[in-house]
C-alpha cells in the first residue's frame, strides 16, 4: 500500500471535527433547555430580590397567620440555616392566598352574652340575680282509682285524665311541679306531652313514681338529686324528692321537695301519728336546705291543714304562698286546703286554687300554684356595691 493511500484526507478529518462540535452544540442545547424548563417549573429559578424579599416577610407575618393560613410553615424554618441567614440557592416559600373580606355579614348573637353581662354587673356589685317563676303542685288520682276494679267508677282513664291534667299544667305556666299519685300511666303519658324532666321517676323505691318533680328543661337546669325517707300510711318508708334546680335565666339555684303525708282512711286507719312524724322530719330538711340562704320550695299533700301550717311556718323560715302567718301564734290563712305551697328566700304572689271542673273529673284534688319572687340579694362572702346608674339618695340609703 502506498504511503499516500494510508494518509487520512485532511478534508476528512476537517468534516469529522464539524459533525462532532455539532452534536456536542446539540446536546448542550437540549440540556440548557431542559434545565431552564424544569427549573422555572418547580421554582429553582427567580430572581434573587424576589426570593429575600419572600424570606423577610416571614419574620413580620403574624403567628397566628403562619400557623393557620400558611400551608407548611413549620417547616419553612427547619429549612432555614443556623444563622438565620437564606442560602444561596434558597427556595421561596409558597404564599396562601388572601382569606377576601365579607361586609354583608348581618351580627351575630352570641349565645348566652346578655347573660354573662349581666353576671358580671352582679358579681361586680356583690349581688346575685332575681328570678320568677311559677311553681304548682297537684295530686292526680292514680290512674289505679279509675282503673277496673278502682273506687272511682265513671271516671276517665289515668291517661286520659293526665292530658286534661297537662292541659291546665301549661296554661298556667308553671315550670316546677309536684305531683302525687302520679302512677306509671301517668307518668309516662306526662313526659310524652311535656318533654319534662323529673326525679325520681322509677329509680327509687317502688312508690317514689308517684311524688316525682318534675320541671322544664328549657327553664331549669339538674345541679343535684337527693332523697329523704318519709312515713307513710302504717309508718311504711316512702322514698321523696329533694332536688337542686339552677335558673337557666337567672343562674339563681333554688332547692325544691315534694312529699305525700298519710292520710286516716277506713282502710288504712288513723295516720296522724305518722304525719306528725313526717312533719318533724319536713321541718329538719327545711332548716338544713336553706341554712346556707339558698331557697327553699316545698310542695305537697299534707293531708293535714292548721296542723301543717303551723309547724312548719313556726320551726322554719318557711312562708305559704296563700298567706298566713306564725309570728307571736298561729295564724293560718283564711283558706286551707291539704294541698301546701311553701317557700324560703321566696316573696310569694298570685296564688291560685282551681277546683271548678277539676275536682270530680280530672281529679279529686284541686290544681294548686304560685308565683314566686327571688329577689336580687348579696352573694355570701362579698360587699355589694351601687350600680353606676344609682342616685345620690340611693346610696346614702345604703349605708
Amino acid at each position: 500500500m502506498s504511503k499516500h493511500a494510508s494518509a487520512p484526507s485532511p478534508r476528512g478529518s476537517r468534516a469529522a471535527r464539524t459533525a462532532r462540535a455539532k452534536l456536542i452544540a446539540s446536546v448542550v442545547v437540549v440540556v440548557a433547555f431542559v434545565v431552564l424548563f424544569v427549573g422555572g417549573a418547580v421554582g429553582l429559578i427567580g430572581r434573587p430580590d424576589d426570593i429575600e424579599a419572600d424570606l423577610s416577610g416571614l419574620d413580620s407575618a403574624p403567628p397566628s397567620v403562619l400557623e393557620e393560613n400558611t400551608p407548611g410553615a413549620g417547616d419553612v424554618g427547619d429549612r432555614l440555616p443556623s444563622s438565620e441567614e437564606p442560602s444561596a440557592e434558597p427556595t421561596p416559600t409558597p404564599t396562601a392566598p388572601a382569606t377576601p373580606v365579607v361586609s354583608d355579614v348581618p351580627p351575630q348573637q352570641v349565645v348566652g352574652a346578655k347573660r354573662l353581662k349581666r353576671s358580671v354587673e352582679w358579681l361586680r356589685r356583690g349581688l346575685a340575680d332575681e328570678t320568677t317563676f311559677r311553681v304548682a303542685t297537684f295530686n292526680v288520682l292514680g290512674s289505679s282509682h279509675t282503673a277496673p276494679g278502682g273506687n272511682r267508677k265513671g271516671w276517665a282513664s289515668g291517661e286520659t285524665r293526665m292530658g286534661w291534667a297537662w292541659s291546665m299544667i301549661a296554661g298556667s305556666g308553671a315550670s316546677v311541679v309536684g305531683f302525687q299519685e302520679l302512677e306509671d300511666p301517668q307518668y309516662d303519658r306526662m313526659l310524652s306531652l311535656s318533654g319534662w324532666q323529673a326525679y325520681p321517676g322509677r329509680t327509687l323505691d317502688r312508690g317514689s313514681i308517684r311524688n316525682s318533680l318534675a320541671w322544664d328543661p328549657d327553664v331549669w337546669s339538674l345541679v343535684e338529686a337527693r332523697s329523704i325517707g318519709i312515713p307513710y300510711f302504717g309508718g311504711q318508708i316512702i322514698r321523696r324528692p329533694v332536688v337542686r334546680l339552677e335558673n337557666i335565666d337567672s343562674g339563681r339555684e333554688v332547692w325544691f321537695f315534694n312529699t305525700h303525708n298519710p292520710a286516716s282512711t277506713p282502710r288504712w286507719g288513723d295516720n296522724s301519728r305518722w304525719r306528725a312524724a313526717a312533719i318533724a322530719l319536713e321541718i329538719q330538711l327545711a332548716n338544713e336546705l336553706g341554712a346556707d340562704g339558698t331557697p327553699v320550695v316545698f310542695t305537697g299533700d299534707y293531708n293535714d291543714r292548721a296542723e301543717a301550717f303551723c309547724p312548719l311556718v313556726g320551726g322554719t323560715d318557711l312562708a305559704a304562698a296563700n298567706g298566713g302567718s306564725a309570728d307571736g301564734g298561729c295564724a293560718p290563712p283564711a283558706r286551707m286546703d291539704v294541698d301546701w305551697v311553701f317557700g324560703s328566700g321566696i316573696e310569694w304572689s298570685e296564688f291560685a286554687s282551681v277546683s271548678s271542673g277539676v275536682v270530680g273529673r280530672v281529679s279529686d284534688h284541686p290544681f294548686v300554684s304560685a308565683t314566686a319572687y327571688v329577689p336580687e340579694e348579696p352573694i355570701p362572702g362579698t360587699t355589694p356595691t351601687p350600680s353606676d346608674d344609682a342616685t345620690a339618695s340611693e346610696d346614702a340609703a345604703t349605708d
